[in-house]
């Protein structure tokens, strides 16, 4: 038996006003889940620019524009 037909057996245990709980306690789990992914995300983000020699030096907006080839 799969997961999901685990769960589903196990919903299919409860009466409708259990369910309106059980749908609040998967609703929190799904959100901790999705804010833990975009921790996870934003921590790369950050210690991959923690980890970048040239963080830190700037560019003038001329010469960015020239590197993209972009005319002012």
């Amino acid at each position: 038996m799969s997961n999901r037909e685990k769960c589903i057996a196990i919903l299919d245990s409860f009466n409708d006003s259990q369910l309106v709980n059980i749908v609040a306690m998967l609703q929190a789990a799904k959100d901790a889940i999705a804010e833990a992914s975009d921790e996870a995300y934003c921590s790369a983000l950050y210690k991959e620019y923690e980890d970048d020699p040239d963080k830190g030096q700037t560019v003038s907006i001329q010469d960015a524009a020239k590197m993209l080839g972009v005319a002012l």
